[in-house]
């Protein structure tokens, strides 16, 4: 009976390792799984990568967004310097939403089109508010007297309360900004703040600023006189 045991483990071993000595190679090989400490580490490691890269990739999102609209004002400036040299004045206000007056595409083609989408208001509807008109374009005004407002309005141009230059409105207009004014809302996607400053622009002068954050409050403005503006 012993011999018989004897020979039967000697015939296994046989085959394992003459027969089959690939099968036993591969369980002897066989890499063993990750441990859930193991597995923990990983996803650690890479939620600390995200949360680095992460912030860094939106930051340079909204830089490139400003840098494309200040781009996109230093062009329409040229579109409306040309006109004025043409016409011997600038466009009218478009009387509703401030966007780009028609003017600048007709007859003559100044621009390619008049609604330029703000790369910051992008999605926003076009609707008026208790903090003025709102669209998803960049924002154009031709600066008046109130003479010159009530003239314009007459023929359904209507001028907003930042582009007249009275008492009663946005005083020494002309003499800040010179005959047009041109905003782009800024990464914060905020023209003016009724809560935080006074009237008449509750803010909507003030210049955006990087250094105060990326997504600080403040428009991108561009001026005729392209001078610093201050609140």
């Amino acid at each position: 009976m012993r011999d018989h045991d004897l020979k039967q483990k000697q015939a296994e071993s046989w085959l394992q390792t003459v027969v089959f000595p690939q099968r036993a190679g591969e369980r002897a090989c066989r890499p063993r799984g990750f441990t859930l400490i193991e597995l923990l580490i990983v996803v650690a490691i890479i939620a600390i990568l995200a949360a680095i890269a992460v912030p860094n990739f939106l930051e340079a999102q909204v830089r490139a967004k400003v840098s494309r609209a200040q781009s996109d004002l230093r062009t329409i400036a040229s579109a409306l310097e040309s006109y004025a040299v043409d016409y011997n004045g600038y466009p009218p206000n478009d009387g509703r939403y401030n966007v780009i007056p028609v003017e600048l595409t007709t007859p003559v083609s100044y621009l390619t089109g008049n609604k330029l989408t703000d790369p910051f208001a992008a999605g926003l509807e076009e609707k008026i508010s208790e903090a003025g008109a709102q669209s998803p374009y960049y924002t154009y005004m031709h600066i008046v007297t109130l003479e010159e407002a009530s003239f314009w309005q007459s023929r359904g141009r209507a001028c907003p309360f930042e582009a007249i230059d009275s008492l009663s409105n946005n005083y020494g207009a002309l003499a800040k900004y010179g005959r047009w004014r041109m905003v782009s809302i800024g990464p914060d996607r905020v023209y003016l703040d009724l809560e935080r400053f006074p009237p008449p622009l509750r803010g909507s002068d003030v210049p955006y600023d990087a250094t105060n954050g990326t997504r600080s409050f403040g428009n991108i403005l561009r001026t005729q006189k392209n001078a610093p503006i201050v609140q």
